[in-house]
C-alpha cells in the first residue's frame, strides 16, 4: 500500500511528520518535569534566596551611644531613645512631660543663680539615666506607655533630692515651681512626701510645697 502524503500546513519543504514527533518529545519532556524533584541546591539556584527570615534571624539594631549614656545638658534623649521605641505620642511621658519639660528648664535657666544651674543639669540628667532601661530594651525594660510613666514619675523625687534641691535657696525654689508649676509636682506627691519627710534637711522645702500646694 502507498502511503499518503502528510498534509503540509507550514508551506513546502516542511517535514510535517518530523515536526510531529519534535512536538511530542517536547510535551512529554515538560510532563516528565514535574515528576522529577529538583535538589535543593539547584532550586536555590534558580529560585535564589529566601526572601523570609526567620524571626531569630532578624538582626536588632544596638542602642546608640546616646541611648545608653544620655549627653549632658540636652533633651533629645526623650524623642530620640524613649519615644522611639515606645511611641506614646505627643500626650505621652517622653514628649509630653519628659521632653516638654526638660528643654523649658533648659531655655528658662537664667531664672537660677549658679548652684540652682547645677542642680538644674544634674537633676535632669539623673532623669534621663533612670529610663536607660527602657531606652535600651533591657530586661528590666518597662513594657508599656502607663509603666514608663509610672516608673518614670517615681524617679522625679530621688533626683531632686539627690542632687540638693533642699540645699537651694529660696528663689531657686520658686524658679522650679514657676517653670514646672505645683500641679504637675503634685502629680508625683506621694513619691515627693516619701523622699522630702524622710530627709531632715528637706523639711523646709517640704513645708514651701505643702504652702504653695494649699494656696
Amino acid at each position: 500500500m502507498q502511503a499518503r502524503d502528510e498534509p503540509s500546513h507550514t508551506g513546502p519543504g516542511v517535514n510535517w511528520t518530523f515536526t510531529r514527533r519534535v512536538i511530542l518529545v517536547i510535551g512529554t519532556l515538560s510532563m516528565l518535569s514535574f515528576f522529577i524533584p529538583v535538589p535543593s541546591e539547584s532550586r536555590s539556584r534558580v529560585l535564589g534566596p529566601s526572601t523570609l527570615l526567620r524571626r531569630d534571624t532578624v538582626p536588632s539594631s544596638a542602642p546608640s551611644d546616646e541611648c545608653l549614656n544620655p549627653p549632658q545638658d540636652s533633651c533629645t534623649f526623650y524623642a530620640d531613645c524613649i519615644e522611639s521605641r515606645y511611641h506614646c505620642g505627643p500626650t505621652g511621658y517622653p514628649l509630653g512631660y519628659g521632653q516638654k519639660y526638660c528643654t523649658k528648664f533648659l531655655a528658662e535657666r537664667e531664672k537660677f543663680d549658679t548652684p540652682g544651674q547645677t542642680w538644674m543639669l544634674a537633676t535632669l540628667h539623673c532623669l534621663q539615666e533612670a529610663l536607660i532601661p527602657d531606652a535600651t530594651g533591657a530586661p528590666d525594660a518597662t513594657t508599656s506607655c502607663s509603666a514608663l510613666e509610672d516608673k518614670a514619675f517615681g524617679t522625679h523625687a530621688g533626683c531632686y533630692v539627690s542632687n540638693g534641691v533642699c540645699k537651694l535657696p529660696l528663689p531657686d525654689w520658686e524658679a522650679i515651681l514657676d517653670i514646672v508649676g505645683i500641679e504637675t509636682l503634685v502629680d508625683s506627691w506621694d513619691a515627693f512626701k516619701a523622699t522630702l519627710t524622710a530627709e531632715t534637711d528637706c523639711l523646709e522645702f517640704y513645708a514651701f510645697l505643702i504652702a504653695h500646694i494649699v494656696v
